[in-house]
């Protein structure tokens, strides 16, 4: 891989990740206005299950590049 397609997959993994967390939220925020009585729990259960797997496939994207660096000579 050339050095500059790693560079734009890294940039691109960034901003897919930056959207997937916005939408974690308005899915959270949604959610927890369906039931104003009891939004912070609702809020929270729902962003926090949502973040954890966007995290992994972030954690995971970063390993597969790393993986796939070119080297500098």
């Amino acid at each position: 891989m050339s050095e500059y397609k790693f560079f734009l997959f890294q940039k691109l993994l960034v901003v897919g990740l930056n959207c997937l967390v916005l939408v974690a939220l308005f899915i959270a925020m949604y959610q927890a206005s369906l039931d104003p009585d009891n939004f912070n729990p609702i809020f929270f259960k729902t962003l926090f299950s949502l973040l954890i797997p966007t995290f992994l496939f972030g954690f995971v994207g970063k390993r597969f590049l790393g993986k796939r660096r070119p080297t500098l000579a």
